[in-house]
């Protein structure tokens, strides 16, 4: 059976969510600092409050400027929305992209490689994570639908390693596998059930290696 050791370094301490969270906007260079702050902030609100009872005056006086002083930056809310999706999105299909990339890798062991980087940049970027999921539906249907053809794209990227594992699966199988292993981030981290990064990274890590039944020790 093939083993595989924990994914995690041995940090005392993990990062903190908006140190990951600045770390990735800070990669995108179309974002100034203020930019920064601001997407760093709206994404904590749009989680605290909810997009619909988030105003850009709430974004202003969070990153410490007035609300119109938002629109020097943005055009709105809206725009400040589809940054931080496309953001999350984005780095998704980065991580599937360098999972997929290493053909000299066994199928195996690129899909735990897979299943290891999706569960702890979920768990370790909550907010990003948590507004991708559950304020898309505030984003003009043009936007919907690009970025939803872009996340059927990248299961369909995850179904095709899993079957290269598993070419026992029918292709609906292991669709609904794949559904299910993504699907089941949001109402975790929604739920705040451990404080414990590291842990809840594992935990997730070892159920959806479970629902795609590809071996793997924690």
């Amino acid at each position: 059976m093939l083993t595989v050791a924990p994914f995690f370094s041995q940090r005392g301490t993990l990062v903190a969510e908006s140190d990951e969270l600045e770390s990735l906007v800070s990669q995108g260079r179309k974002h100034g600092v203020r930019k920064r702050v601001i997407l760093l902030q709206a994404a904590r609100l749009f989680v605290e409050r909810g997009y619909a009872s988030t105003g850009i005056d709430d974004i202003g006086a969070a990153v410490g400027i007035s609300g119109p002083g938002v629109y020097r930056h943005f055009p709105g809310k809206q725009a400040i929305l589809l940054a931080l999706i496309e953001l999350s999105l984005e780095r998704l299909r980065e991580g599937t992209q360098a999972a997929l990339a290493d053909r000299d890798r066994e199928p195996e062991r690129a899909l735990i490689a897979l299943v290891d980087w999706f569960s702890r940049f979920s768990v370790e970027n909550r907010n990003l994570t948590l507004v991708m999921q559950a304020e898309l539906l505030w984003l003009p249907d043009q936007d919907r639908r690009r970025l939803n053809r872009q996340t059927r794209q990248m299961r369909e990227e995850w179904a095709g390693l899993l079957l290269e594992v598993r070419p026992e699966l029918s292709d609906l199988a292991a669709r609904i596998a794949v559904t299910s292993v993504m699907g089941m981030v949001t109402p975790v981290l929604a739920a705040r059930l451990s404080d414990d990064t590291q842990a809840l990274s594992a935990h997730l890590r070892a159920q959806m290696l479970a629902v795609l039944h590809a071996p793997a020790v924690l």
